[in-house]
C-alpha cells in the first residue's frame, strides 16, 4: 500500500510539472514575441544609424582634406589619417557583419561599394606613407570624395528601403516562429514526461551495474595488494598516484613517500633525461599503438641508492594529457645473472675452438716451412753424385716427407676450405676436362700398378671437352677421390667417368667406381667429416689424417657443386661430383696448375724457361731493395752473374773496378742520380766506360729518353719490367719502352696476371715477403707524402713517388703506380694545386692497393 501511494504521489508530481509548463509556454511566447520585436526595431535603427554614420565619417574625411589642402602641416595631415583610418574601419565593420553585409551585398549597393572600397585599397599606402608623400598627394585622397558621398547617400536610402521590407517580413515570419515553438515546446515537455519515465528504468539499470563494478574494484584491488610484481598507476605527467606492497618492497620505498613523486626520476637510475627515460618517453607518445602494451628493460633504483636491472611493462588509458599509466615492474636480476653465465660459457667455449684453430694454423704453418726446405733440399741432393744406397735412403726420405707434408697441408686446408665455402671459384679459366682426368689417373698409375689396379675412363656421352672452372681444385678433389679408390682395391678396376648432364646449369658429374672393400650405409655419411678414418680390411696399411674427402666436399661446395657417394660393403664404391663447368672456347686452354707449382716449386731446377742467352757480368745500380732483389732474381734466373749497387755513387766505384758486360741503372737515387752516374762512367776512362747502360725508371717521357741518351745510355727500360722482357733486352732480343698511360678509371686496382707472373719468377716464399716489405714501404712512403709541403718538399716527394712507382709496379698495382705518376709530374712541374690534389687523392688509392696486396700476401701464407 505504501509503495502503490508512493506510486501515485509521484505520478501527481509529474502531472503538476507537466501542466505548469503547459501553462507557462503561452506566456513565455508572448513575451519573446515582444522582445524580438522591440530587438528588430533595434537592430534596424542600428543599422540605419550605421549606414548614415558612413556618409557623417566621409564628410568629416571631405573636411579633413580641405584643411590639409590648406594647411599641408603635421596636425591637418594627422587629422586627415584620422578620418581616414575611421572611414576604412567602419567599411570593414559593414562587411564583416552579418546584418550590414547582405546589405552592401545586395545588386542595388554592389557598385556603390566597390567604389569605396576601391577608394580605400587605393589610397591605403598614401596615407601610411611619409607626411611628404601624403602632402603630395592629397588631390589624389579629395577629388574623388565628392562621388563617395553620392554613393554612400545610395546606399542609405537602399538599406532605409530594404529594413522597412525586411521589418513587414520579420513581423509576419515571427509569429510563424512563435506558434511552431509553442508546438515545439509542447512536444518537448511530452518528451521530457518521456525521458523522465526512461531515466527512472536508466537509475535501476546503473544502480545494478555500480554494485557490479564495485565488485569488480574489489577485486582488482585484492590483485593490487597481492601481486609479485611491482605496480606502479602514475598520471599522464609521470606523478606517482598508487603504488603497491610489491612496489614497496622491490623499490624500497613506502607508498606514502611514493606517491606524488615523479616515476622517472625517483625510480630510474638514469633519471628522466636519460636514453632510456627519452625512449620510454617516445614509446608513450606514439600514437599508432596508444592503448597497446609494451616492454621494455631499465635500469631501476632502489631507495638506498642500489641500481638493479628490471623489466617494466607499461600500458595507457585516456588521451596524451588525461588518463593513467599503469607500469608492471619485475626485477630481472636473476636472469641477468643467468644469462650472463650462459654469454661466458658461449665465450669460453668460442675461445677454446678459435684457440684450437689457431693453434692448428700456426703449427701447420711452422711445420710446413722447415718441410719444404727439406724437400727441396733432398730433390737438390738427389741430382749429385749419390751411392745408390744412398739413393735409396733419399727416396725414402723424399716419400716420408711428401707424406707427412700431405698431412700438414691436409690439416691445413680445413680451415682453407671452410673460409672459401659459399664463394665462387678464384682461378676460374678454360682447361680440357678429359686432359686432367688422364693426368690424375697417370699420377697414381704406379701407385695403383703396385697392388694390382688397373685405371680407366670413360665418356658415357662423349667426351666433354674444354670447359670453365677452377682447374686447380678440381684436380685436388679427383687426385683425392682416385687415390682413396687405389687405397681400397685390390687386383681390381678403378674408372673415372665424365659427362655433362641435361638441363639448366652446365652441370658437369665426374663418377670414380671402383671395385674395393666398399664401404657401411652407415658409415656413408660419416666418411665427409674431417678426421674419420674407418677400421677397415686395409685400414691398418693405408694411413691418412681423415681429412681428405672432408676437403674435398667443401672444395665442391665452395665451386658451387657437390660431393657425395654410393657404396655397398664388398661390392666397391661410387663417388659422384657435380660441378658446374660452362663450355670454354675453341681457344688454347691454359694448363692447371701442378702440385709443385701449388707449393711454390716452379721446376726441378727452381726455374721456369727463360730467352736463351749467352751469360753476363751485370751491374746493377738500384737504391730500393725490392727492385734489387727482384731484378737480380730475374737475371740469375737467366744464368747471368750480378753485382749489386746502392746508388749512384757505389755504382760508378764498381764500374772502375771491374768490367761488366751491362749496367742497369736505375734513373732517380739518392746522393747521386742515374744521370750523373752515367756520365763519371762514361767519363771515367775506367775499364767498363764503354760498356753498354740501359736505363731504369718508372716513367721515361720522350724528353726524358732524349736526357739519357745524351748522358750516354743506350736504352731505356720502363718499370716495372718483367723477367721475360728483361732478359730479351739483356740478351739484344729486342727493348720495348712503352709510353706511360694512366690505367682507366674502371682498371683493377690490382693486375693479377702481372703479379702471378712475378711469383711463379721468384717463388712464393720470396713474394709473400716482398709484398709485405712493399706494404711497410708504402704505409711510410704515404705517411711522408701527407705530412710534406708541396712547395718546400717538392724534390725530396717527387722522389717518394719515383721510388714507390717503381717498385709498386712490378707487382702490378697498376692504379697507385700512375696516381704515383701522375703525382711526381706535378711535383716536378712544381704546380702545386694539382700536386696537392694529386697527393690527397693517394690514400684512398693506397688504401685499396694495400688491401689488394695483403689479401694476396695472406694467400701465399696459407698456400
Amino acid at each position: 500500500m505504501l509503495r502503490l501511494w508512493t506510486r501515485r504521489i509521484r505520478v501527481g508530481l509529474l502531472i503538476a510539472i507537466a501542466a505548469f509548463f503547459i501553462g507557462t509556454v503561452p506566456v513565455l511566447v508572448q513575451d519573446v514575441y515582444t522582445r524580438l520585436q522591440a530587438l528588430e526595431r533595434a537592430n534596424s535603427d542600428n543599422g540605419l544609424w550605421a549606414m548614415m554614420q558612413t556618409e557623417v565619417e566621409v564628410l568629416r574625411l571631405q573636411a579633413a582634406y580641405r584643411e590639409a589642402r590648406d594647411i599641408p602641416a603635421g596636425p591637418q595631415l594627422d587629422e586627415l589619417r584620422r578620418w581616414f583610418n575611421v572611414l576604412y574601419s567602419r567599411v570593414s565593420l559593414l562587411e564583416e557583419s552579418g546584418i550590414y553585409a547582405p546589405l552592401i551585398a545586395r545588386p542595388e549597393n554592389a557598385g556603390d561599394y566597390g567604389a569605396l572600397r576601391d577608394y580605400l585599397s587605393a589610397n591605403v599606402a598614401l596615407i601610411d606613407g611619409p607626411d611628404q608623400n601624403l602632402a603630395a598627394g592629397l588631390d589624389q585622397i579629395g577629388a574623388p570624395l565628392g562621388d563617395l558621398r553620392a554613393a554612400v547617400r545610395r546606399m542609405t536610402l537602399n538599406a532605409l528601403s530594404d529594413f522597412a521590407a525586411q521589418s513587414d517580413l520579420n513581423r509576419t515570419s515571427m509569429a510563424d516562429t512563435l506558434v511552431r515553438l509553442a508546438a515545439v515546446t509542447g512536444a518537448f515537455m511530452a518528451l521530457l514526461a518521456a525521458a523522465a519515465i526512461i531515466l527512472g528504468r536508466q537509475f535501476r539499470r546503473a544502480k545494478a551495474q555500480g554494485e557490479a563494478l564495485r565488485q569488480t574494484g574489489d577485486r582488482l584491488s585484492t590483485i593490487f595488494a597481492t601481486s609479485a610484481d611491482a605496480i606502479i598507476v602514475t598520471d599522464a605527467d609521470g606523478t606517482i598516484r598508487d603504488f603497491n606492497p610489491a612496489a614497496e618492497a622491490i623499490f624500497g620505498l613506502s607508498a606514502a613517500e611514493a606517491t606524488g613523486q615523479n616515476a622517472l626520476k625517483r625510480l630510474f637510475a638514469e633519471g628522466e633525461g636519460g636514453p632510456q627515460g627519452q625512449a620510454l618517453v617516445m614509446a608513450l607518445g606514439n600514437t599508432a599503438n596508444r592503448n597497446a602494451p609494451f616492454r621494455i628493460e631499465v635500469d631501476a633504483r632502489r631507495a638506498d641508492g642500489h641500481v638493479f636491472p628490471a623489466e617494466v611493462t607499461i600500458a595507457r588509458a585516456g588521451t596524451d594529457t588525461e588518463g593513467l599509466i599503469v607500469a608492471f615492474v619485475r626485477d630481472i636480476s636473476e636472469r641477468r645473472r643467468a644469462e650472463a653465465d650462459l654469454l661466458q660459457a658461449r665465450d669460453r667455449a668460442l675461445a677454446g675452438e678459435k684457440a684450437k684453430a689457431d693453434f692448428l694454423a700456426v703449427m701447420s704453418h711452422e711445420m710446413r716451412t722447415p718441410l719444404n726446405g727439406l724437400i727441396g733440399s733432398m730433390d737438390l741432393m738427389r741430382k749429385t753424385g749419390l751411392s745408390s744406397s744412398q739413393r735409396e735412403l733419399m727416396s725414402v726420405m723424399q716419400s716420408s716427407g711428401d707424406i707427412l707434408l700431405g698431412h700438414v697441408n691436409s690439416v691445413l686446408d680445413v680451415s682453407r676450405a671452410e673460409a672459401e665455402a659459399g664463394t665462387p671459384p678464384s682461378l676460374a679459366a678454360p682447361f680440357d676436362l678429359e686432359q686432367l682426368i688422364d693426368e690424375c689417373l697417370a699420377n697414381q698409375a704406379g701407385l695403383a700398378a703396385s697392388v694390382g689396379n688397373d685405371l680407366a675412363t670413360q665418356h658415357p656421352a662423349g667426351p666433354v671437352g674444354l670447359v670453365t672452372g677452377d682447374a686447380g681444385r678440381l684436380r685436388q678433389i679427383l687426385l683425392n677421390l682416385i687415390g682413396n679408390a687405389v687405397k681400397f682395391t685390390r687386383n681390381g678396376t678403378i674408372t673415372v667417368e665424365a659427362e655433362r648432364l641435361p638441363g639448366p646449369g652446365d652441370q658437369v658429374e665426374i663418377r670414380v667406381i671402383d671395385t674395393g672393400i666398399g664401404i657401411d650405409e652407415a658409415d656413408l655419411s660419416r666418411i665427409f667429416e674431417p678426421f674419420v678414418t674407418l677400421d677397415a680390411s686395409y685400414g691398418r696399411e693405408t694411413g691418412g689424417t681423415g681429412l681428405g674427402l672432408a676437403i674435398a666436399r667443401r672444395l665442391a661446395r665452395a665451386m658451387g657443386g657437390d660431393l657425395d657417394a654410393e657404396s655397398e660393403p664388398g661390392e666397391g664404391s661410387l663417388f659422384w661430383l657435380r660441378l658446374p663447368l660452362p663450355p670454354a672456347s675453341d681457344a688454347q686452354p691454359r694448363p692447371a696448375a701442378t702440385e709443385a707449382e701449388a707449393i711454390g716449386i716452379a721446376s726441378s731446377d727452381g726455374s721456369l724457361p727463360v730467352p736463351e742467352g749467352p751469360p753476363q757480368s751485370i751491374l746493377l745500380v738500384e737504391d730500393n731493395a725490392i727492385n734489387r732483389l727482384l731484378l737480380r732474381r730475374f737475371l740469375e734466373a737467366g744464368g747471368h752473374m750480378v753485382t749489386e749497387a746502392e746508388d749512384g755513387i757505389e755504382g760508378v766505384a764498381r764500374a772502375k773496378e771491374a768490367a761488366f758486360d751491362l749496367i742497369l741503372m736505375d734513373i732517380s737515387m739518392p746522393r747521386m742520380d742515374g744521370i750523373a752516374a752515367t756520365r763519371a762512367i762514361r767519363a771515367s776512362g775506367g775499364p767498363s766506360a764503354q760498356t753498354r747502360i740501359f736505363a731504369l725508371t718508372a716513367h721515361a717521357l720522350p724528353a726524358e729518353r732524349a736526357r739519357f741518351l745524351e748522358a750516354g745510355m743506350e736504352a731505356t727500360l720502363a718499370k716495372p719490367i718483367g723477367q721475360d722482357a728483361l732478359l730479351r733486352a739483356v740478351a739484344g732480343l729486342g727493348i720495348d719502352t712503352p709510353e706511360p698511360v694512366a690505367p682507366p678509371p674502371s682498371a683493377p686496382v690490382l693486375d693479377t696476371a702481372t703479379l702471378s707472373d712475378l711469383i711463379r719468377h721468384i717463388g712464393r716464399p720470396t713474394a709473400r715477403t716482398l709484398i709485405q716489405r712493399l706494404i711497410e714501404d708504402g704505409d711510410r712512403a704515404l705517411e711522408r707524402l701527407k705530412a710534406g709541403d708541396v712547395e718546400k718538399d717538392a724534390p725530396e716527394l717527387g722522389q717518394i713517388c719515383h721510388q714507390l712507382a717503381g717498385t709498386s709496379g712490378t707487382f702490378g698495382t697498376t692504379r697507385l703506380r700512375a696516381t704515383l705518376i701522375q703525382t711526381e709530374a706535378a711535383l716536378s712541374a712544381a704546380n702545386a694545386v694539382t700536386a696537392q690534389r694529386s697527393i690527397a687523392e693517394l690514400p684512398a688509392v693506397w688504401n685499396a692497393t694495400r688491401a689488394a696486396l695483403s689479401l694476396e700476401r695472406d694467400r701465399l701464407t696459407d698456400d
